[in-house]
């Protein structure tokens, strides 16, 4: 006696096909919709501005501006 396996009939390569398909896409809209979020959050007048001290460099890591935040205090 042999049973049948439900996955077995409903994993055809068609179906398998769509299914990454249209996971590929809800990865790239989540990716456009973040992407469009983010460059539209650009708001100057809330964005932290840097202590005069370190306004010089292009490059400042998180390390210097809170040990420059420190000292300033």
């Amino acid at each position: 006696m042999q049973l049948s396996n439900p996955r077995a009939k409903s994993a055809t390569p068609d179906r398998l096909w769509s299914q990454r398909r249209e996971a590929s896409l809800n990865w790239l809209a989540l990716g456009l919709l973040l992407a469009a979020w983010n460059s539209a959050d650009n708001d100057a007048s809330r964005a932290a501005r840097r202590p005069e001290k370190l306004r010089g460099y292009s490059y400042v890591s998180v390390r210097a501006v809170t040990q420059r935040a420190a000292v300033d205090r």
